[in-house]
């Protein structure tokens, strides 16, 4: 294998800490809809949770091929569904339809603009390294495309990257290579000369499987996630110098 000279980054793990925004969500979640809806704010954030564990498992039967192929459509239908499945835990009666996918996208729209967004700031000036050094950066996740642009604007590094992959953007799962060979042959990469950096192993795996080399974010005991992300980019540069065997 020759030097790295494409590589496509994950969002959530490498390019923001999961464990930091969960919290987040729920505080923002009551804190909109408990005083245009009833409840309490507490009543609200507690709702998210079951509402979001059935929101994952209607991900992984999609994933998995029990779901529509439109993936775009997936992803606008659902809001409805996670805010409504809320209500229930809570005991308010539905909204119809429409105005509940009005309600639900105000509040996504409301909890996203008022995130407190911590990138790893280690890691993105190794990002910032790899794009002079001259590789070619792309994301690669599983979110929605549109929302992943609206994330890299706000945390200010779209300009690192050139393609925004998101699952609806090649209408593919990241539930598998598959996903890497949508987005291999929608961007015309050699895989040869591509690599991934994903803080799932199962990610990881899936790149390798496509012919693409895999960087893990794996955080050591007692490590920060920044030092992790960063730790991990310098792997990344090191291979762009010489051939990885």
């Amino acid at each position: 294998m020759g030097p790295i000279e494409v590589l496509f980054v994950d969002k959530g793990g490498v390019l923001i800490d999961n464990n930091d925004l969960s919290p987040q969500w729920r505080r923002l979640i009551g804190e909109f809809l408990a005083p245009r809806l009833g409840g309490s704010p507490e009543a609200w954030g507690a709702a998210n949770i079951p509402a979001f564990e059935q929101q994952l498992e209607r991900w992984r039967s999609a994933m998995a091929g029990r779901g529509p192929a439109d993936i775009r459509g997936f992803f606008a239908k659902d809001a409805r569904l996670w805010f409504l499945e809320m209500c229930d835990a809570i005991g308010l009666q539905r909204p119809p339809d429409e105005e509940a996918e009005r309600i639900a996208a105000d509040t996504v729209s409301y909890v996203k603009a008022h995130l407190e967004l911590r990138p790893p700031q280690g890691g993105l000036r190794a990002l910032r390294a790899l794009r002079a050094r001259g590789l070619v950066l792309h994301v690669a996740s599983a979110d929605a495309h549109d929302e992943l642009v609206a994330f890299l604007e706000q945390i200010g590094v779209r300009d690192l990257f050139d393609r925004v992959y998101g699952s609806d953007l090649v209408n593919t799962w990241k539930f598998g290579p598959e996903y890497y060979r949508a987005v291999l042959a929608d961007s015309g990469v050699d895989p040869q000369l591509a690599a991934v950096v994903d803080d799932s192993p199962s990610a990881v795996s899936w790149a390798r499987e496509c012919g693409m080399r895999g960087f893990l974010v794996e955080r050591q005991n007692g490590e920060g996630f920044d030092n992790a992300v960063t730790r991990t980019l310098s792997e990344v540069a090191r291979a762009t110098s010489w051939p990885v065997r």
